[in-house]
């Protein structure tokens, strides 16, 4: 009986714990990016007319979209258009890579490509709501949107 009250109490500290999310679905705020431990930062070029949901604090900020249901990843573009990827995700390790059929051939895509496409070990960040893709090259810092956007109305309603 002792190793079965053991066993659960295990069992509720580990689901209660925080873990790499399961589902990576909808927009992530790129807060931080560091490309051969030098911080850049995307600077998406589109004639597409834009209409999305800003976080204060947070305005001018890219921003990586997650499909689920096609294992796509739409990420910005280093002074080019965005590119849609494909990734797999495997425990707390995920992977961007070009998607069969949608090239990127042209050479302003290539200093995207270089950031961005490798796989990464998927790690929690300090603030609730962000994580960190960690490649040998690329370390990315991402914040949740949906996170954001609830904490931003339970400061403002709760004072």
């Amino acid at each position: 009986m002792k190793k079965l009250y053991s066993l659960l109490l295990l069992i509720i500290i580990f689901s209660c714990s925080e873990t790499v999310p399961k589902d990576l679905e909808g927009e992530w705020i790129i807060d931080e990016i560091k490309y051969l431990d030098n911080s850049v930062y995307p600077e998406t070029i589109s004639s597409d007319i834009e209409i999305s949901l800003n976080v204060v604090g947070y305005e001018n900020a890219e921003k990586i979209k997650f499909i689920n249901a096609h294992s796509a990843v739409i990420l910005p573009g280093f002074k080019s258009e965005r590119i849609t990827v494909d990734f797999i995700k495997n425990g707390s390790q995920i992977e961007f890579k070009e998607h069969n059929g949608l090239n990127y051939t042209d050479e302003s895509y290539d200093l995207t490509k270089r950031i961005f496409l490798h796989k990464y070990e998927i790690l929690i960040g300090e603030e609730k709501g962000q994580l960190i893709l960690k490649s040998d090259s690329t370390s990315i810092k991402i914040l949740n949107q949906n996170e954001l956007i609830e904490n931003r109305t339970n400061n403002l309603f709760n004072g």
